[in-house]
């Protein structure tokens, strides 16, 4: 299955490897281009055992891939996940734009 995964922190990084792991085809994307460059040369941001050995390994057999392309990975994804950051609120709650900027660059990739 083809899968996007869109950021690349901790939850959608090691989701991401773990799809690929499972034999899915995954595009991880982010709009950190230093992050995504970073990746592509083995630079793994966090630490999670047995992460960096996925990462290699699905990367050489080419099901996982990172991208700045958020159109392209998408177009080619039947499922897409949404894992950016939403950072609290000065009132307690959830700062959601992230979350909404995203649907909505899904909505206009699908078009």
């Amino acid at each position: 299955m083809n899968i996007a995964i869109i950021g690349t922190g901790y939850v959608g990084l090691v989701a991401g490897s773990c799809f690929a792991e499972s034999g899915n085809d995954v595009w991880c994307v982010d709009n950190d281009a230093a992050k995504i460059e970073n990746l592509k040369n083995g630079v793994i941001p966090i630490y999670e055992p047995g992460l960096p050995e996925i990462i290699q390994r699905n990367v050489r057999e080419e099901r996982l891939t990172f991208t700045t392309d958020l159109d392209a990975a998408v177009k080619k994804s039947f499922v897409i996940f949404v894992a950016v950051g939403t950072p609290p609120l000065p009132n307690g709650g959830a700062n959601l734009k992230a979350v909404f900027d995203v649907a909505a660059a899904i909505g206009r990739a699908g078009s």
